[in-house]
């Protein structure tokens, strides 16, 4: 009985320490690994939601202004729109942030970018068609206006206007730290010309 005892051993503490710092180190890498695909899969949810709701609105707002009827026997599409249309030069600076129409259905249609600092602003503004929030989150609306010239040229007389250029900037609309995997913009562009127009 004693010699079993005897030839019995245990874990030195070298030993035990040596696993530890292994467990340690094993433990570490994947958590890192696990913290990485978290941060991916986040980026990736919060990339989607801007870049859809970015394009939905833009999609609406081309189609509308596409059909856009013109206003009685006139060639004028436009009914109103922000005189800052003509500032420029696009895509970086100027533009309107409101423009109002009538759509193929004889119905008056206004798309207007609602609220302040939307820029600097945690949640963005809206984007809003006749009062209606389409999308929030717009960090900015950018609506240009151009005649009928060869080439087109910036102009807001609206008798004049032939081709509309729209930028959309989005943002998370539920707002993110700066710098977070939920922090993602997208921008969005397209130019149309009128098509019902003589």
């Amino acid at each position: 009985m004693k010699r079993f005892v005897r030839d019995t051993r245990g874990f030195t503490l070298a030993e035990l320490l040596i696993v530890v710092a292994i467990l340690g180190f094993m433990m570490g890498a994947l958590f890192t690994l696990q913290r990485q695909g978290q941060l991916a899969y986040l980026t990736g949810a919060a990339r989607v939601e801007v870049q859809q709701n970015a394009r939905f609105a833009l999609d609406m707002m081309i189609s509308d202004i596409r059909s856009a009827l013109p206003v009685g026997a006139t060639s004028r599409v436009i009914t109103n729109i922000d005189a800052a249309c003509q500032n420029g030069p696009p895509p970086g600076t100027g533009g309107g942030t409101s423009i109002s129409f009538t759509d193929q259905t004889g119905t008056a249609v206004t798309y207007a970018l609602v609220g302040a600092s939307c820029a600097t602003s945690a949640t963005g503004c809206d984007l809003q068609k006749n009062g209606t929030t389409i999308i929030g989150g717009v960090q900015a609306l950018q609506i240009w206006c151009y005649n009928n010239a060869t080439p087109a040229v910036l102009n807001n007389t609206l008798d004049n206007i032939r081709e509309i250029r729209v930028q959309i900037t989005t943002k998370t609309e539920r707002g993110a730290a700066a710098g977070s995997p939920g922090d993602q913009h997208a921008i969005v562009e397209s130019r149309v010309r009128f098509r019902n127009v003589l």
